[in-house]
């Protein structure tokens, strides 16, 4: 983060990000001679009074280097969401008028789900380059092919990993969650998201909807539940959609978003893979769950729950060599 300035050094800033580039949107570009921490002074301000122009998205270059990770891991501090347009070659920082959001406790777990979920194992960061193929071949908006994590964009993921720990306030790294056929060892559905402080966000997944009905759903549902057990105090869902309301979450205004953000992203917790035995994604599932907590926590998982026992208010790269949670998983 950049050094404490004045109130006239921070008004300078934001005005000469005002005037950078306004696009017929409204939306607005990041001069590329802009320092990280004069963007930082400027920030907090586009939260409060949202974007000029109105719009959502701060612009920048797309381009492979150490300053995009660090921009990447500066704007998700504030609260925006960065993703990209790859034919454009334009990485985005979307900061949103509503945000989704559902306290992991709160998640909803059907009893359709819990029957499906002993067919399937969840992990977490044991296959990131296999569940960023994933979601390229199967997550589109409009026509295959059409997905907006591009090779590039995952690449900066993952570098913001590699970062000083410094530059990722608030801890922020980015994951993969993987659901398995158990029986066939199958990616059935997975996602890429990311943490910071106590808030986990979700960017983007797949699930193989076809082959493997209900499994996403199950990859959703068992996500929640790990949250809860992993400190977890809040998940960050991006865009209200229907499975994302019927899973439990609700619409925050930007404000309000914002707010949450700020007494959570300094209270620690870690995103460590399950490593429970057999049938114990079952136990998640079930509306028992909290009373078998101790029973669940294991070595890094427990620890990182503790990590996370501060009064709420209202890490690491991606790796081959994590443990899975056996025993039982649709994004969009």
């Amino acid at each position: 983060g950049g050094a404490v300035r004045g109130r006239g050094s921070r008004s300078s800033s934001y005005s000469s990000l005002s005037s950078g580039c306004e696009d017929s949107d409204g939306e607005w570009c990041i001069p590329r001679d802009m320092s990280l921490s004069m963007l930082d002074d400027v920030l907090p301000r586009m939260v409060e009074d949202g974007l000029p122009g109105g719009g959502e998205f701060l612009l920048a270059p797309l381009i492979r280097d150490i300053r995009s990770a660090q921009l990447i891991a500066l704007v998700v501090w504030h609260g925006f969401f960065p993703m990209c347009a790859p034919d454009a070659g334009i990485l985005l920082s979307k900061m949103h008028r509503q945000r989704c959001v559902l306290r992991p406790e709160k998640t909803h777990v059907g009893k359709r789900t819990r029957k499906l979920a002993k067919s399937f194992v969840l992990s977490v960061d044991t296959a990131w380059k296999e569940v960023v193929r994933g979601i390229q071949e199967h997550t589109y908006t409009s026509r295959k092919g059409d997905c907006w994590l591009s090779d590039d964009m995952a690449a900066l993921y993952a570098a913001v990993n590699e970062l000083p720990r410094a530059r990722r306030r608030g801890g922020v790294t980015f994951h993969s969650v993987e659901l398995r056929h158990k029986a066939t060892g199958e990616l059935v559905a997975g996602e890429i998201g990311y943490t910071c402080g106590s808030v986990y966000t979700s960017c983007t997944g797949f699930a193989l909807k076809d082959k493997y009905p209900g499994a996403g759903t199950v990859q959703l549902a068992a996500l929640g539940r790990w949250l809860l057990r992993s400190g977890f105090r809040l998940w960050d869902l991006g865009m209200e959609l229907g499975y994302k309301v019927e899973l439990g979450a609700e619409s925050l205004p930007r404000s309000d978003w914002a707010r949450h953000l700020r007494q959570l992203r300094t209270v620690p917790a870690t995103l460590a893979s399950p490593d429970v035995d057999d049938g114990a994604l079952l136990l998640l599932l079930s509306s028992e769950v909290a009373e078998h907590r101790e029973d669940l926590l294991s070595g890094s998982a427990r620890s990182s729950h503790a990590a996370g026992d501060a009064p709420s208010p209202t890490v690491e790269a991606p790796s081959s060599k994590r443990p899975h949670l056996s025993g039982a998983p649709e994004m969009g």
